[in-house]
């Protein structure tokens, strides 16, 4: 884990794996009996907890966690583990750390769905079969049989689609995922256009434009900049991270431009909101 060398940022994982080689995906098991720091990635992670209890912050919001909670995170995400070895708090998972251009089509526009979101997965039946998928996965990246990534990535899938369903269990209809939120989750951060995003689905500039209108209600633009200021929210209120460096961080170009619009979207500047959530923080 790198750090930015700034007191408050959160570390950011910049490997897959520990070595130096690059790789697609990286799979270990964790036992952690004491806190694991604030952190992010630049990878997409599944964290399935087989055992323990703990509590997790998630993008700034805390939650208990404990057998059964996979947590689904993309390059935007950042969270924590709260542990207390004196009141007998543990976490025991598997953790698998994967490329967002290694899933396919399919399973990425669902991924962009599930970012962020710690899923209960303790069920008898959804927990039984979760585990069977994770012990199946790292069974197969410990080996060099045939075909190893084609199944390392259909079992991703299967991942997926068991967190997809038990995130709409008990709900009559679960709402439609578009392909360009996968995308978008993946890159928000970085100076990305209409056109790329287009351009990644197979639709013309033109018509991905219109269409992206009437789906969500608002132009791209538009919707870049609130997931951007979603994600900076998360910063400040979860972090003591410098407020001009979650600005950046955050996909913004500019300081002022990036308070401004905070202002409008919250009806406080950054400043204030830090000051209001942390107000042991100048």
């Amino acid at each position: 884990m790198d750090g930015y060398g700034i007191p408050g940022y959160p570390l950011r994982m910049e490997k897959l794996s520990p070595g130096s080689d690059p790789a697609a995906y990286y799979g270990m098991r964790v036992r952690a009996d004491g806190n694991v720091p604030m952190h992010w990635h630049n990878f997409f992670e599944f964290d399935f907890i087989d055992d323990g209890h703990c509590r997790q912050v998630l993008n700034g919001a805390g939650t208990e966690c404990g057998k059964g909670a996979l947590t689904v995170l993309c390059s935007s995400d950042f969270h924590a583990y709260r542990i207390d070895p004196e009141k007998g708090e543990f976490m025991s998972t598997y953790s698998f750390h994967f490329d967002g251009h290694f899933p396919d089509s399919e399973t990425l526009r669902l991924l962009g769905s599930l970012s962020g979101k710690q899923i209960d997965c303790s069920g008898d039946g959804t927990f039984s079969a979760v585990k069977d998928e994770f012990v199946m996965l790292f069974s197969e990246t410990g080996n060099n049989r045939p075909e190893r990534d084609a199944m390392v990535r259909n079992i991703i899938a299967r991942i997926t689609l068991l967190a997809f369903r038990a995130c709409g269990s008990g709900t009559a209809k679960m709402p439609p995922v578009y392909p360009e939120i996968g995308y978008i989750e993946a890159h928000f951060r970085e100076q990305i256009t209409e056109s790329q995003v287009a351009d990644h689905i197979g639709f013309s500039a033109a018509w991905f434009s219109k269409l992206f209108s009437r789906r969500y209600g608002i132009n791209f633009q538009e919707y870049l900049l609130n997931r951007r200021l979603k994600h900076a929210y998360g910063l400040i209120t979860g972090t003591d991270a410098p407020i001009t460096g979650i600005c950046f961080e955050s996909g913004f170009n500019s300081h002022s431009y990036f308070c401004r619009r905070f202002r409008k979207r919250y009806g406080v500047s950054p400043k204030e909101l830090r000051q209001s959530t942390r107000p042991d923080n100048s």
